[in-house]
């Protein structure tokens, strides 16, 4: 039940408040429950393709911002240009569901589905077999927006995505304390409703992110989380 409750915070409401008979309720309890699923879906992703190791091409370095918020506020002051991440161009096989065109440096692609493209930060072990669920913790992913959305409690930064308006905000990691780890959200080419999450841990700037999400493409094979 905390699960659920955790969750219900994230969703809009799907009846009237105040309304407290048994059809409400009902309502209420089952749009938990399926906020859970997909939730729980997002953390664990099956695996569908091999993973693929990455091949370095022409790097770009753009500034670093600093780590998400651990409560509701704007991020923090950038960090020194010592500690900057490059973005490389991706020139290893594509993905499925997700064609991409750069990824950060030494990052490793450890699944790539039609639901979603995964890589890990260097040095993250990587143990999962073939067929095995892939954990979303501490990694950049890219898919369909499904459910998502932010909560009340984030800031909201609007972007632009190849020409198109995007916003990047924060989950809830617990009630009232928003998540380091960053979403963004914007529609491709074809309407589409693309999600990118990058954790704090990636040292990705807002403008990185940015970069990075305009070399995604999503293809006809690609499917929601679950779907």
């Amino acid at each position: 039940m905390p699960d659920v409750l955790d969750v219900l915070r994230n969703l809009p409401r799907a009846v009237e408040p105040g309304r407290t008979d048994a059809e409400a309720v009902a309502a209420d309890v089952a749009r938990g429950h399926r906020a859970v699923a997909d939730r729980r879906r997002r953390r664990f992703a099956v695996a569908g393709g091999a993973a693929a190791a990455i091949v370095a091409g022409a790097a770009f370095a753009l500034p670093v911002g600093g780590a998400g918020p651990q409560s509701p506020k704007p991020p923090g002051p950038p960090v020194s240009a010592a500690s900057r991440v490059q973005l490389v161009g991706w020139t290893g096989k594509q993905p499925v569901g997700f064609e991409v065109s750069t990824v950060p440096s030494g990052w490793e692609v450890v699944s790539s589905d039609k639901s979603a493209f995964v890589v890990a930060p260097p040095g993250q072990e990587i143990t999962q077999k073939p067929g095995d669920p892939i954990s979303f913790e501490g990694r950049i992913v890219v898919s369909l927006q499904g459910l998502s959305h932010f909560p009340d409690e984030s800031p909201i930064t609007e972007v632009d995505i190849n020409g198109r308006k995007g916003r990047m905000g924060f989950p809830l990691a617990d009630e009232g304390k928003l998540s380091d780890t960053r979403w963004l959200f914007f529609k491709d080419a074809k309407g589409r409703n693309v999600e990118v999450d990058v954790p704090a841990s990636a040292g990705l700037s807002d403008d990185q992110i940015v970069s990075f999400a305009e070399g995604v493409t999503v293809t006809d094979q690609a499917q929601e989380i679950g779907g």
